[in-house]
């Protein structure tokens, strides 16, 4: 088909399209490349021409038609074109090929529709920042340590753990704290970790720290998972003894598939995964009021056994028997202590003041108390032996010499260190590094001089 006899009254409709040398756009209607005053030395091409025109030349060859159409109606109102460019060079032309979409279906790059995106987006960036900082917020608000108390656990008890434990941070290691009921039934193991894991764990009593008027080993393996702050042990496989003793104990724990507990700690810890594995042994006080209760205890059945059995064993072995033990609850208090200020010094220093403030509670409560009232009870006890027949009363006084000088040593060193953690305001990594150091070497030197002892005595029994 030549330019003269093309069928102009055909392309009134949406089939042009404007040829550029970076491509073409359309279809567009004539009309409204006419209406929008396009530039006359645009290209553009129809369906039906053999090739693209000059816009001039389209609108020469239609005007009569294009104002006959104008004066009949007024067409539908036409997407606004943005101004085009004249070409700097020719193109080869290559018509395109008639697409069957719709004009209305065609994106629109008007300014109301990149407007409307505009808001679109900042619609989403601000729904993004108030769920950021709300989020944000609501973490705040969950900083707090609680559990929910479990069946069995008593409401005394259950507030006892609570007051016991605090908030100390979203990614806190896991260190366990035991606690049995009355009945002896169960075991909770309670954490101040936000952390769930399997856990696996094996109980060997100690000799001769059993509450018990006989003498006998107990072992037993139990398992559970930690949840919300909880490990509960319930059924128990005993291998050897046959029910559970209030006594001192030593754990082999083993925690493993931990993960994060909760949505909080989660979202703090987004790009933090917790320790696959924890692998731990300690000795812990399985008795329902605690260890400072039950070394009161244990000491009145010794003594107890004592009064006992001076009447028909050797009154001699007795009472190194007894020296051994003390020096043995030494030993196991100094372990304690140290782990209580390991744990601070490594503990994140952000809330140190806090944080010592409650580190030192823990100590007041649990060993402070406790190492004095040893040396009071102690020194009764020397004073009861002095109304029996036992021999030897003033050289055993000696005796008597070494669990007070040692408790106090205890004592005092553990204090010591406190203090200089109190003169500081916010301490950095290398201060709480020497510090670690300080404290392992102090503890060594104390359980060193416990372990001597426990030894000398060990062969003044067997002479």
């Amino acid at each position: 088909m030549t330019l003269s006899n093309f069928a102009w009254t055909d392309k009134t409709s949406v089939k042009w399209f404007i040829m550029l040398p970076t491509g073409h756009e359309g279809p567009y209607s004539l009309l409204s490349l006419i209406k929008r005053k396009m530039s006359p030395e645009v290209k553009v091409w129809a369906e039906g021409l053999p090739e693209a025109i000059l816009f001039k030349t389209a609108v020469k060859k239609s005007q009569e038609i294009i104002e006959e159409v104008i004066k009949v109606t007024e067409p539908a109102e036409e997407d606004e074109i943005p101004p085009l460019p004249i070409p700097s060079r020719e193109i080869e032309f290559i018509p395109p090929v008639p697409e069957t979409t719709s004009y209305e279906e065609k994106t629109d790059t008007s300014p109301e529709k990149n407007y409307k995106f505009q808001k679109v987006v900042g619609l989403v960036l601000g729904v993004t920042l108030v769920v950021f900082f709300g989020l944000k917020e609501w973490v705040q608000t969950q900083e707090f340590f609680s559990f929910n108390r479990a069946t069995g656990m008593s409401t005394e008890l259950h507030e006892r753990i609570n007051s016991h434990f605090k908030f100390d941070g979203w990614d806190k290691k896991i260190f366990f704290k035991e606690y049995v009921p009355a009945d002896m039934s169960r075991i909770w193991l309670v954490t101040s970790s936000f952390q769930t894991c399997q856990i696996e764990a094996s109980f060997s009593s100690v000799k001769e720290k059993l509450l018990s008027n006989k003498d006998e080993k107990i072992i037993f393996k139990a398992s559970a998972r930690i949840k919300d702050h909880l490990a509960e042990f319930s059924n128990f496989n005993f291998v050897s003894g046959h029910k559970m003793l209030p006594g001192l104990y030593e754990m082999d724990l083993k925690a493993h598939s931990c993960s994060w507990d909760g949505l909080a700690p989660k979202l703090v810890n987004l790009f933090k995964t917790p320790d696959p594995t924890y692998v731990t042994r300690m000795k812990v006080v399985l008795y329902h009021k605690g260890s400072v209760e039950f070394i009161s205890v244990l000491d009145k059945l010794i003594n107890k056994k004592v009064k006992t059995e001076l009447k028909t064993q050797n009154q001699e072995e007795l009472f190194l028997q007894d020296y051994q033990q003390k020096l043995q609850t030494l030993l196991a208090i100094s372990l304690q202590i140290e782990q209580l200020l390991l744990d601070f010094v490594e503990s994140p220093s952000v809330n140190f003041r806090k944080n010592l403030k409650t580190a030192v509670g823990k100590y007041t409560r649990n060993y402070g108390r406790f190492l004095t009232e040893l040396v009071v009870a102690n020194e009764k006890y020397f004073n009861e032996l002095e109304k029996s027949e036992i021999s030897d009363l003033i050289n055993k006084r000696d005796y008597e010499k070494i669990i007070r000088i040692n408790s106090k040593n205890i004592g005092l060193e553990s204090m010591k260190l406190i203090e200089q953690l109190q003169t500081w305001k916010k301490p950095n990594k290398k201060d709480l590094a020497q510090m670690e150091t300080k404290i392992i070497q102090k503890f060594e030197a104390l359980k060193g001089s416990l372990n001597q002892r426990i030894i000398e005595m060990t062969e003044d029994r067997t002479r």
